[in-house]
């Protein structure tokens, strides 16, 4: 038996459905037991109490559908390592109803996200599409908007600026497109900007579409203009 190595295969998924509702710590439970179903050697931390190497770019929030997740995990192997799609078809083949598995590469370091976009539609009774594009337009054509959100209790309010976090939005028909920052210090949510723009965040599902790194960030690419 030869020496074993490690590599990083970064992979893309969806999480979608009743899966939407389930938390992040779950999510990695979820992760660690389909990769010991799956018969892949997931590398582990060094120390007293050892974890799979599995690392995800961003926590996503509770009740949000996602069709572009990010996690990051380290396999061992001998030689050269497996095929990207190799390591996908084995580990999909063991995954729950509601994520999908959708691409692999190999990869170094850790992914820093830039920007993050999401969907949100509205209903076929909303009957406010031209009230809403008129605050959406005052928003964008502000300089700063300033915006505190609660954190629950025992947590102290997070203050920011809204504008300077919103990269664009726009509504196309009844969906609205929003590409919002993301930086060291964190970002804004979905439901931060619904408010903003008097919609209630639990009355409207909001899907994210794509997760979007800083080797990858193309201003040329936007579903969202300014």
């Amino acid at each position: 038996m030869g020496p074993m190595t490690a590599s990083r295969y970064r992979m893309r998924f969806e999480k979608r459905e009743a899966l939407r509702f389930i938390s992040h710590h779950d999510l990695m439970r979820v992760f660690e037991l389909a990769l010991r179903r799956s018969g892949l050697k997931v590398a582990h931390t060094q120390g007293f109490n050892p974890h799979p190497k599995v690392s995800f770019a961003l926590a996503l929030p509770l009740g949000v559908e996602s069709l572009d997740e990010i996690v990051d995990i380290d396999i061992e192997h001998e030689g050269e390592p497996p095929a990207p799609n190799d390591v996908v078809s084995q580990l999909a083949a063991v995954m729950p109803e509601g994520l999908r598995l959708l691409s692999a590469e190999i990869s170094e370091g850790r992914p820093r996200v830039t920007a993050i976009e999401y969907e949100c539609e509205l209903p076929p009774d909303y009957a406010e599409l031209t009230e809403l594009q008129a605050r959406l337009d005052a928003f964008l054509s502000s300089s700063t908007h300033p915006f505190t959100r609660e954190r629950g209790k025992g947590k102290a309010p997070r203050s920011f600026d809204a504008r300077a976090h919103t990269d664009g939005a726009r509504l196309d028909g009844r969906v609205l497109k929003m590409r919002l920052l993301f930086g060291p210090e964190g970002g804004m949510k979905p439901s931060d900007l619904l408010q903003i723009l008097q919609l209630d965040p639990n009355r409207h599902l909001v899907t994210k579409t794509k997760t979007i790194l800083a080797e990858l960030l193309d201003t040329t690419d936007a579903e969202s203009s300014n």
